[in-house]
C-alpha cells in the first residue's frame, strides 16, 4: 500500500492549549479534511480516522477523497498523519486500537486499485467496505482488503479488536455473495428490483488473513402508503456501530425501514422499524437476541420513514448497549426518574404525521436485550440529535450531537451553537454536564478515558480535549469564514474570519503570521477580524489573541490561497441585489438575462490593498468565475465592493436563459476552491 505521510511543522505542536492536559488541533492541511472517528490508546495519545479530499475530478463533480489517519500525543502534538488509498472515492469510516497499538481502519472505496495486502477478498462490488490494519507508527499496511461481498456494494461501518487481536467489523451490504454461513444468515442481500441490503458482522483472525465466522441479517416487508411503487422500493438494513463484550459476544446496532427483522423471544419489542440492536453470540451459533427500538413509522406515500434512527453505540464488557440518536416517537421506550423520560418535540399523529425527528436519544439496554435499563429523551422543540456517545472509566455516559432548540441545556457552555455536548451519571438520571458549543467542534466523535477527559472532534478537521470538571479558561476554539459557520484551520489572505473562543472578546488584539489582523467587531466569545493580505505565499501562520492585556495560547493555522465563501442571508439564501437595485428575494425574483450580485470573501490576494481599508482600486489575484444550477454563468465584474472593507468582493453575475426553478443555487469560484452553494430567487422560464 502507498503510504503518503505528512507532518506540516505548524502542527507538531499543539493547536492551543488553555489547561492541564487540554487542547484543541487543526489535523489537516491545504486540503478540506472530514473526520469520521476518534480513539484514545492508555497513554492518552489520539487518533483520528477520515477522508482528505483531494480536489474535483471535473468543477461540475465532487471531490474524490484518501484515507487519512493522524495520531496527537496528550498535549495536542501531531506525531504522525498518514494518507492513503487508490483512484477513486475512498472514505474512512471507522477506527480502531489493540492492545500493541496497531491501527484498524474500516471504510468504503470505489477504488478499483485500492492497494491491498493478504485480502481475504480482492475484487471490489463497484463501492465496497475496506479494513486496513497499520502498524503502531503508521508506517506499515499489515493487512488490507476489500471486505462485504463482490456482487453488490458494500460499507465497513464499525471496526473493533478483543483482547486477543481478533478483528471484528460490521456494516451493510447489497452482495448476496457476501460470506456468511448458517446459523448466522438470517436472509439473503439483493440487487435489482426491491432489492435488499443488510446488515452484517464478522471476526477476523488477527493477521486479517482469514473469516472466522460472519454474519447477515436482512428484512423484506416494508410499511407502504397509497401508490404501489413502495413494493418496488429498496429495503435497507444497515450496522452502524459495533462492540464486543468481555466474553466475545458480537452486539451491533443500526437502522432498517423493514418490519419483518428476526426479533428474538424476550426481547424489549418484537416488532417495530428503524432502529434496532442485536447481540450475536461469540461462538457463532445464532442471536442471543435482536430486537426493535420502537414502532413509529411516519408513512408519506409511497415511502415508510422510520421515527426512530439509531447513530451510534457503545458496549460494556458486561454487554450492555449504550445507544443515541434521534426520534419524534413519543411512546420511544424512555424510562422514569431520567433526566428527560417525556418527549419534547411536536406530536405528529400516526401514521400520516411526518413529522421532523426532533429529540436526540440516549439508552442503556440491558444484557439479554429484554429491557431498559434506562432511556432518556434530550432535547427541546425543534430539532435535536445525538451523533455520538462514549462511557469513561466511572460508568459515566458522554453524548454529543446537534440542536436548533434554545432551550437545550447549556449549564456550562459559552456558546449559543448548534453542537452539544453532554454528560450523564451511570443511571441516565443526572446531566453532569451540559454545553453547547459551535458548528464542527463536538459533533462528529468523541472518546472519554479513565483520567476525566473527553476527547472530541468536529466533521471539519478540529480535534479537542475538553476537562469537564474545570471552569473554562479564554481560549481560541477555532475559526470560520465569516460567511459561513463551519469551523477550520485553514485561511486565505484577506479573508473576514470569525475567531471562537470563551472569553476571547474582551479588549482584544489579533496576530496572525507577526502581523496585525484589523478588528472589525468583538464580542464576549467571537472576534470578527481581517487576516492580512501579507500571508499571501505562506503555507502556515500562527493565530494570537490577546484579551483584556493576556495573551492566550496561539492557534496554528494552515494558509491557502483561497477559500471562497458567499455573504448569506438568516434563511441561508445568498445575500444578492437584482440589476434594479432591489434585494433578491422569493418575492422579488430576478429576470432570466439580467444581473445579480452576490459578495463572497475568502476570494485570495488584493494587489495594492491595505489590511482594513475601505476598497480602493485593488486588483483581485484569484477572483472569480461562477455557476447557476450547475452551469456556467457570465461574471461580468468581481474585485473590491465600493464602500466596503477590502476582503469582501462583489461578483456580478448573469441569470441564464432556461431556469426552469424559481430557485437557484449560485457557487463562486477563486483558484482551485468553490464555496458552497448559496440560493437566489430567479423567474423561471
Amino acid at each position: 500500500m502507498i503510504l503518503r505521510w505528512g507532518m506540516p511543522a505548524v502542527l507538531a505542536v499543539p493547536l492551543m492549549v488553555w489547561g492541564a492536559g487540554d487542547y484543541a488541533t487543526y489535523i489537516g492541511d491545504s486540503n478540506d479534511y472530514r473526520v469520521a472517528a476518534i480513539v484514545l490508546d492508555k497513554a492518552g495519545n489520539t487518533y483520528a480516522a477520515g477522508s482528505r479530499l483531494i480536489g474535483p475530478r471535473s468543477p461540475d463533480l465532487p471531490p474524490l477523497g484518501d484515507v487519512f489517519v493522524a495520531k496527537l500525543d496528550p498535549r495536542g502534538g501531531l506525531l504522525f498523519r498518514v494518507t492513503f488509498g487508490g483512484k477513486g472515492n475512498d472514505q474512512a469510516k471507522a477506527l480502531a486500537l489493540d492492545a500493541a497499538g496497531n491501527i484498524y481502519i474500516g471504510g468504503a472505496t470505489s477504488s478499483p486499485n485500492f492497494p491491498l495486502r493478504g485480502a481475504v477478498q480482492t475484487q471490489s462490488g463497484g463501492t465496497t467496505g475496506f479494513l486496513v490494519k497499520l502498524s503502531p507508527d503508521g508506517s506499515q499496511t499489515m493487512a488490507s482488503t476489500y471486505f462485504g461481498g463482490t456482487k453488490g456494494i458494500s460499507s465497513v461501518n464499525a471496526v473493533t479488536v478483543d483482547g486477543a487481536g481478533n478483528i471484528y467489523v460490521a456494516g451493510e451490504t447489497r452482495a448476496p455473495d457476501f460470506p456468511a454461513s448458517p446459523p448466522l444468515v438470517f436472509g439473503v442481500p439483493s440487487t435489482g428490483l426491491a432489492s435488499r441490503s443488510g446488515a452484517f458482522v464478522a471476526k477476523l483472525a488477527p493477521a486479517a488473513d482469514r473469516i472466522l465466522l460472519a454474519g447477515v441479517v436482512t428484512g423484506s416487508a416494508v410499511q407502504c402508503g397509497a401508490g404501489s411503487t413502495c413494493f418496488l422500493s429498496t429495503r435497507s438494513t444497515a450496522a452502524v456501530g459495533l462492540g464486543v463484550d468481555a466474553v466475545g459476544n458480537m452486539v451491533i446496532a443500526g437502522n432498517t425501514n423493514t418490519t419483518d427483522l428476526p426479533t428474538t423471544s424476550g426481547a424489549l419489542r418484537s416488532s417495530g422499524i428503524g432502529a434496532f440492536v442485536a447481540k450475536f453470540r461469540a461462538d457463532g451459533s445464532g442471536l442471543a437476541y435482536l430486537t426493535y427500538l420502537g414502532a413509529r413509522n411516519d408513512v408519506l406515500a409511497p415511502f415508510a420513514n422510520p421515527g426512530n434512527i439509531l447513530n451510534a453505540l457503545a458496549v460494556s464488557e458486561t454487554g450492555e448497549a449504550y445507544v443515541v440518536g434521534k426520534t419524534n416517537d413519543e411512546n420511544f421506550p424512555a424510562t422514569s426518574g431520567v433526566v428527560q423520560p417525556v418527549y419534547s418535540g411536536p406530536v405528529h399523529p400516526a401514521p400520516f404525521g411526518f413529522g421532523p425527528q426532533t429529540d436526540a436519544f440516549v439508552a442503556k439496554l440491558n444484557a439479554t436485550g429484554s429491557g431498559m435499563a434506562w432511556g432518556t429523551y434530550l432535547g427541546g422543540k425543534n430539532p435535536d440529535e445525538a451523533r455520538a456517545v462514549a462511557v469513561d472509566g466511572k460508568g459515566n455516559v458522554w453524548v454529543s450531537g446537534v440542536t436548533s432548540s434554545p432551550e437545550f441545556p447549556n449549564a456550562n457552555g459559552w456558546s449559543d451553537g448548534e453542537e452539544f455536548l453532554v454528560g450523564l451519571k451511570p443511571d441516565g438520571t443526572t446531566l453532569l454536564y451540559s454545553a453547547r458549543y459551535p458548528n464542527h467542534i463536538v459533533a462528529q466523535s468523541l472518546a472519554a478515558g479513565g483520567d476525566g477527559l473527553v476527547h472530541v472532534a468536529g466533521a471539519s478537521g478540529i480535534v479537542s480535549v475538553i476537562s469537564p470538571g474545570e471552569p473554562v479558561s479564554p481560549h481560541v476554539a477555532g475559526m470560520t469564514n465569516a460567511a459561513v459557520s463551519d469551523l477550520t484551520g485553514r485561511v486565505a489572505p484577506g479573508e473576514l474570519i470569525r475567531i471562537h473562543g470563551p472569553g476571547i472578546g474582551m479588549a482584544p488584539s489579533v496576530a496572525i503570521g507577526g502581523r496585525t489582523a484589523p478588528i472589525l467587531a468583538a464580542f464576549a466569545n467571537q472576534i470578527l477580524a481581517v487576516a492580512p493580505f501579507g500571508l499571501n505565499g505562506e503555507q502556515s501562520a500562527r493565530l494570537r489573541v490577546t484579551s483584556n492585556g493576556v495573551a492566550l495560547p496561539e492557534f496554528p493555522l494552515i494558509v491557502v490561497p483561497t477559500a471562497p465563501q458567499i455573504f448569506r442571508n438568516a434563511d441561508g439564501s445568498a445575500a444578492a441585489v437584482n440589476q434594479d437595485g432591489t434585494l433578491n428575494s422569493s418575492g422579488n425574483p430576478a429576470l432570466p438575462g439580467t444581473i445579480v450580485a452576490v459578495w463572497a470573501t475568502g476570494t485570495g490576494y488584493y494587489f495594492d490593498a491595505a489590511d482594513g481599508a475601505i476598497a480602493g482600486e485593488a486588483r483581485n489575484t484569484y477572483c472569480c468565475t461562477a455557476a447557476i444550477s450547475g452551469s456556467a454563468a457570465d461574471v461580468l465584474y468581481a474585485g473590491p465592493s465600493p464602500g466596503l472593507i477590502n476582503g469582501v468582493t462583489q461578483i456580478n453575475v448573469r441569470i441564464p436563459a432556461g431556469l426552469s426553478s424559481a430557485e437557484a443555487e449560485v457557487v463562486v469560484r477563486a483558484g482551485n476552491q468553490a464555496s458552497a452553494g448559496a440560493t437566489i430567487f430567479v423567474t423561471p422560464n
